[in-house]
């Protein structure tokens, strides 16, 4: 082989993208997922506040909003409502117009479905005894900072961490499995192991993701936003989970 074949073969290999090339692209998703944050927020907010009776004419038996107590209610249909709405926003991502709808959606409808979490935290950091005095506030710092941490380190390292896909896999079939199982046994133990692991399992999608959005050639923000969303709301959860714990 001469020098013209070889450069011939290296002007034809196709260059891998870059932090530099795919900044445009990220500023998208990012603007995106920054939104969707804020609209699942307002969901929460709403589902708190909305009709919420006064603790002090209604009794506390009843002091819980109407929809806060709906959903905590019915945990089963909640589970099922929240899983058919993350199918159908990553069904309708590559829509133009309807996936923009599909992503805020799908944020407004999380935002409302977390707000039993958010409402039992405070309430039983409310009694004493949680782990964290404000869960809810701790909860978010710690999820800002971890995702943020992460972020950053894919970005300032450029590493393919393609090969995480396969063990990410398997890690959300056994957590799937285990919340199923504690569903049915309600083991106070169980969910704290499983909200430990959870924490792991979305810091690893978290990298995985973000690397995926750096090294690839998909130019579908509104997909990269969902995906980030969901990695933040569940590693969220699953911190919030543990911080409300009760340790006396």
């Amino acid at each position: 082989m001469n020098l013209r074949q070889a450069s011939s073969l290296g002007a034809s290999a196709p260059a891998r993208p870059t932090v530099a090339l795919r900044i445009g692209f990220l500023k998208k998703v990012y603007g995106l997922f920054t939104a969707s944050l804020v609209v699942s927020s307002l969901g929460a907010m709403c589902a708190i506040y909305i009709g919420a009776p006064d603790p002090e004419e209604a009794g506390l038996e009843r002091a819980m909003p109407p929809v806060v107590e709906l959903f905590a209610a019915h945990p089963f249909l909640c589970m099922g409502a929240t899983l058919a709405v993350m199918i159908g926003a990553r069904a309708a991502r590559r829509v133009p117009g309807l996936n923009l709808l599909a992503l805020f959606g799908m944020a407004a409808f999380l935002g409302v479905a977390t707000a039993p979490a958010l409402y039992l935290a405070q309430a039983a950091a409310g009694l004493g005894g949680t782990l964290s005095a404000d869960p809810v506030r701790d909860a978010f710092i710690l999820t800002v900072l971890t995702f943020g941490s992460l972020t950053l380190g894919v970005l300032l390292s450029k590493d393919d961490l393609s090969f995480l896909a396969s063990g990410l896999v398997m890690g959300a079939m056994v957590v799937l499995g285990a919340m199923l199982l504690n569903a049915l046994l309600g083991s106070t133990l169980l969910g704290l192991a499983i909200s430990s692991v959870s924490v792991l399992l979305f810091g690893g999608y978290v990298l995985y993701n973000t690397s995926r959005l750096i090294h690839s050639d998909e130019e579908d923000p509104v997909g990269g936003a969902i995906d980030l969303y969901l990695n933040f709301i569940n590693l969220f959860s699953s911190i919030l989970h543990i911080l409300s714990g009760r340790h006396v």
